[in-house]
């Protein structure tokens, strides 16, 4: 009886660890599908994307440094290129080589590789989520940060602060597989972490807070030792052991680093030149914050709380509310120690999604344009979203199970209905919490990339040759005023249109739907770029007599050419 009972027994463990395995397998099934999917709408739609504000810029930089080692070092223009040298061309070097090699244009190939690095964001965020609380958890985690409109629009254009991120989200990765390694953490995550911190350095120098990220938990861990009653004399063994691991990650990272940003080994104090310069951004602009134009150096420290609570999708905002309360029930039951070895790796995750908000209420460095120059702790915070659903998954009733899981998948939907909707200026959502980007629209900031120009710019082409009012060969050409950055109009001109500096000289104008752009008085409205209900950019005609003219040509083609044409999308 004894031996068929423990035999039973056996078959059950048995039968439990097989399904284990199925689930996990199934999990980890879906993430690989999800970023497949992402993949191929990378591949698809890569080259609907107009250039950002500061794109010419950063392409002009990534030319220069490539100049820079083709002379043989002597080349030195780049660092004199406006305050570019300050950033490192940890992606626009890259992206230089790439778009000499590959045959889509500079600036569809700079959204491609833009694009490409915000999916090893998503890889790292389903290995971080993994990590931690297995592949439920990775598979949630990697829908939450793929369904989010803010990050899948900003991996296509912004070229700082998605490979930033991506590279913080990776650095964490490898700090909680240096956490399971201590005292001796070993020579391959040594590399791994020194390869990625050096690339996120190369793109913004603030990727030194990867270290802290690392270096708090460490300390924790030898409190834990010491309180577990390791001896001095073993303690300061392992600091030094730890402290050799350290150097060996910093010298391998410095090497990266000035391979892509060659300015800091002009001078070895470059890097904390650097570093000074951007903890006081010389930045006077104005910004649109809940209704109010607030200077960019007096933002309240509500500003960052606020941003995110507004643009990030509802679900994850529930997820981490789940996570927070989750947190402080284990705390108060005295189920969890700060200090115990097992739990340092979610300390650590924690720290790196929390200490920014800590860090922007305590000192108020200069911040715009919603949270992008924050957009690295979206995917940590996607992750602990992800825990918190994982745990309420597992609940003992499975009614309350089948209803989250119902509500996270209308939730997922919802979500991929907002991507299409907003294509291809997905980083322009807001949730429903203020009204999406309708009930955003005059109180934050919407288009401030500018990417919506480029469509404008599409729409006065198409409505001027559908009217008949494009210059014949060896006219003069029309003259546009571009209010945003001109580049990102202008390089979709034909050549019968002509940018011009000043708004009293054009006979169009276009410009995003921003606070410092206005319609000026008699100006005809030609068309409109609107999203979700909020009008993101516009075309204005500045000719005196142009309604005139228009219209009597319209009339004999049928066309509406003397009224607004509106040709706004979804």
């Amino acid at each position: 009886m004894p031996e068929g009972t423990d035999l039973s027994k056996l078959r059950v463990e048995q039968h439990r660890l097989a399904r284990r395995a199925e689930s996990t397998q199934s999990f980890d099934s879906l993430a690989w599908f999800v970023l497949a999917v992402v993949g191929v709408l990378v591949v698809a739609t890569f080259r609907d994307y107009g250039i950002p504000w500061d794109g010419q810029g950063e392409a002009v930089f990534g030319g220069l440094l490539l100049k820079y080692y083709e002379s043989g070092f002597r080349d030195l223009s780049a660092f004199q290129f406006v305050n570019f040298r300050f950033y490192g061309g940890g992606f626009e070097l890259p992206a230089a080589i790439l778009s000499r090699s590959l045959p889509f244009g500079e600036y569809a190939t700079r959204h491609l590789f833009n694009a490409l690095l915000g999916m090893v964001g998503l890889a790292a965020t389903w290995r971080l989520a993994r990590t931690l609380g297995g592949a439920r958890s990775g598979a949630l985690a990697v829908l939450l940060l793929a369904l989010n409109p803010g990050w899948y629009g900003n991996a296509f254009i912004n070229a700082r602060d998605v490979p930033f991120a991506a590279g913080m989200t990776c650095c964490l990765l490898f700090s909680l597989r240096a956490l399971d390694e201590l005292p001796r953490i070993t020579w391959r995550t040594c590399v791994l972490f020194g390869v990625a911190l050096g690339l996120t350095v190369s793109v913004r120098v603030g990727g030194v807070l990867a270290i802290g990220f690392l270096l708090v938990p460490i300390a924790l861990w030898l409190v834990a030792r010491a309180r577990s009653g390791a001896a001095p004399s073993v303690l300061a063994r392992e600091v030094l052991v730890i402290g050799a691991s350290l150097l060996q990650l910093l010298v391998i990272a410095y090497g990266v680093m000035v391979v892509f940003w060659p300015w800091a080994i002009q001078s070895p104090l470059n890097p904390l030149r650097a570093l000074l310069m951007f903890s006081h951004f010389p930045f006077d602009a104005m910004v649109l914050f809940e209704g109010k134009l607030v200077p960019a150096k007096a933002l309240p420290a509500s500003y960052l709380p606020v941003q995110f609570a507004v643009r990030a999708p509802e679900s994850l905002l529930i997820g981490l509310a789940g996570a927070v309360i989750f947190g402080v029930l284990a705390l108060r039951e005295g189920r969890w120690s700060w200090l115990e070895t097992r739990n340092l790796r979610i300390v650590t995750v924690v720290f790196a999604a929390v200490f920014p908000f800590l860090y922007f209420a305590m000192f108020r460095p200069v911040a715009y344009n919603g949270m992008r120059h924050f957009l690295f702790v979206i995917p940590t915070l996607s992750v602990l979203a992800a825990l918190a659903f994982d745990r309420a998954l597992s609940a003992p009733l499975r009614s309350a199970r089948i209803a989250l899981a119902l509500g996270l998948a209308f939730a997922g939907i919802a979500q991929a209905r907002a991507l299409v909707t907003l294509h291809p200026n997905q980083y322009t959502y807001f949730n429903a919490f203020v009204g999406g980007p309708q009930g955003a629209q005059g109180r934050y900031e919407l288009d401030y990339w500018g990417t919506s120009l480029a469509e404008a710019t599409h729409l006065l082409v198409h409505d001027l040759e559908s009217c008949n009012q494009d210059p014949d060969p060896g006219q003069p050409p029309l003259k546009v005023y571009v209010c945003g950055n001109v580049w990102s109009a202008s390089t979709y001109f034909p050549a019968w249109l002509s940018p011009v500096e000043r708004l009293d000289q054009a006979d169009f104008q276009i410009a995003i739907n921003d606070f410092f752009c206005k319609r000026p008085p008699g100006s005809r409205p030609v068309a409109g770029v609107t999203r979700a209900g909020a009008l993101l950019s516009w075309v204005d005609d500045l000719r005196p007599k142009a309604a005139a003219a228009i219209g009597g040509f319209a009339q004999s083609r049928g066309l509406d050419c003397g009224d607004v044409v509106q040709r706004a999308k979804r």
